[in-house]
């Protein structure tokens, strides 16, 4: 749990550090002992109805929900929002789980038990629904603990230190992304924090980090905590805590999306491009071939058999959800057809579930595209990416992958290769927000920004 303990103490750290004077604009009580008795969250995403359900709201303009209508009030249909119900619960029954712990990808056997224990007593220190913690790893009374973050004198345990942060902040969601083997006695896990900061837009302040834990047995003596951006912290969430313009613009269409962090950004000197590192991640992954023709933009809008529940929107029991973005897309070559691969990002809060649902069978998915739906973990990556205004199977897109891929050797970058030597390139849609509950993703939401400003990215990957 020892990236727990980074997690809860950065979420403890980050109210000190914003209460301070240089974030004067923004009140921030000082965390006691009294928040101990914070209520814990709850996973259901089911929202308590308010006056303001039965108000009329406002038309919102600019966004498309599931790539279809641009007024939020057009979707709401009583007797299909009661129907979702039953589609949810048939979902359910027909897909099947990922066990992300068993991905050896991700985690290292020697590795997984003590990665699922943490995040199980993680869940019970956050969540009224949890279950019983997995108790078989546990923290020494007297563990050694090192971190670039304050830590509360109040708290024993970073767990503690998670319980102290639901008096502050809106929400609080951690998840053990990945975990490997430094020697016989010392692990070394990779974790993502999301903190919905209370401010009325409520921000969300995503943070990823590693921790280092050292055993005694099934006993944690020393975690030394850090986190993978390398500016300090007070940089780190003053940046993301900011009302950003396109949440502004389309407010009240969708709450504030945790975002992919990029890491160490550059921007070369008359490049026209970004070089940045995106930290290893879990991500869905449908897949289909593209069977159609170019027009048909099959690329452009993620395929139904990408999600495994229905969201309400709105009605009596309309429901809470959190939005990541982007989502990325790549067009593979080889076989007859091309194939689509989509990453999309997921919310800490759904990624911190033991089990994470997998979608069912699409009976409306086109003849002979095999489409396919599983979740991947993404290792560290160093990318280089080019603005673009445009769309992912544009014919231009051939044009600005060949000046990319130019400009970023003649600068000395290495271009990472597949297994038949041809460069990788991606396109992230910055305008697309995947909504989650905890059954899953539910939703997108297609925000409308114009050409000119150019809001998506060709990339290509680089060598780390």
């Amino acid at each position: 749990m020892n990236y727990t303990c980074m997690s809860l103490l950065l979420i403890v750290t980050l109210s000190q550090i914003l209460s301070s004077n240089s974030f004067t604009a923004i009140a921030t009580p000082r965390i006691s002992s009294s928040a101990l008795l914070a209520k814990k969250q709850s996973r259901s995403s089911v929202l308590t109805p308010t006056d303001e359900d039965d108000e009329i709201t406002e038309d919102i303009v600019g966004s498309k929900f599931f790539g279809g209508n641009k007024q939020k009030e057009e979707l709401y249909d009583p007797v299909a929002e009661a129907a979702a119900g039953a589609v949810k619960e048939l979902d359910v029954a027909v897909a099947v789980s990922y066990d992300r712990f068993q991905d050896t990808k991700a985690f290292h056997p020697e590795v997984r038990n003590l990665a699922a224990s943490l995040q199980s007593q993680i869940n019970a220190a956050l969540y009224e629904e949890a279950p019983a913690p997995m108790l078989d790893f546990t923290y020494s009374s007297s563990m050694a603990w090192e971190t670039p973050l304050t830590r509360d004198k109040e708290s024993k345990t970073p767990l503690q230190e998670l319980e102290m942060a639901l008096e502050f902040y809106k929400t609080v969601d951690v998840a053990v992304v990945s975990g490997e083997k430094v020697s016989d006695n010392t692990v070394k896990l990779q974790w993502e924090a999301s903190l919905a900061w209370p401010s009325f837009w409520e921000p969300r302040v995503l943070l990823t980090g590693s921790s280092t834990l050292v055993l005694d047995g099934s006993s944690i003596v020393k975690q030394v905590d850090s986190l993978n951006d390398s500016k300090d912290v007070l940089s780190i969430v003053s940046a993301q805590i900011a009302p950003r313009f396109w949440d502004l613009y389309h407010i009240g269409m969708t709450p504030c999306a945790e975002l992919m962090p990029r890491l160490n950004q550059k921007d070369p000197l008359f490049g026209g491009y970004s070089v940045f590192e995106i930290p290893g991640r879990l991500v869905a992954t449908p897949t289909q071939l593209d069977v159609g023709e170019r027009e048909d933009r099959n690329a452009q809008t993620i395929p139904n058999h990408a999600f495994s529940c229905v969201i309400k929107t709105m009605g009596p029991t309309k429901q809470r959800f959190v939005p990541a973005s982007p989502v990325q897309i790549e067009i593979v070559p080889g076989g007859e057809n091309l194939k689509l691969k989509w990453s999309i990002p997921l919310s800490v809060e759904f990624q911190s579930a033991m089990q994470l649902p997998l979608p069912g069978v699409d009976e409306e998915a086109m003849p002979d595209s095999n489409p396919e739906s599983t979740y991947e973990f993404q290792p560290r990556r160093k990318v280089a990416t080019i603005r673009y205004g445009g769309d992912p199977q544009d014919v231009e897109i051939t044009d600005i992958r060949k000046k990319l891929y130019e400009q970023v050797v003649k600068d000395g970058l290495k271009p990472k290769m597949d297994e038949k030597g041809r460069p990788e390139f991606f396109f992230l849609q910055n305008g697309v927000k995947a909504c989650y509950t905890e059954e899953g993703l539910g939703m997108c939401v297609y925000e409308w920004r114009p050409v000119s400003v150019k809001p998506n990215e060709v990339g290509i990957e680089l060598e780390l």
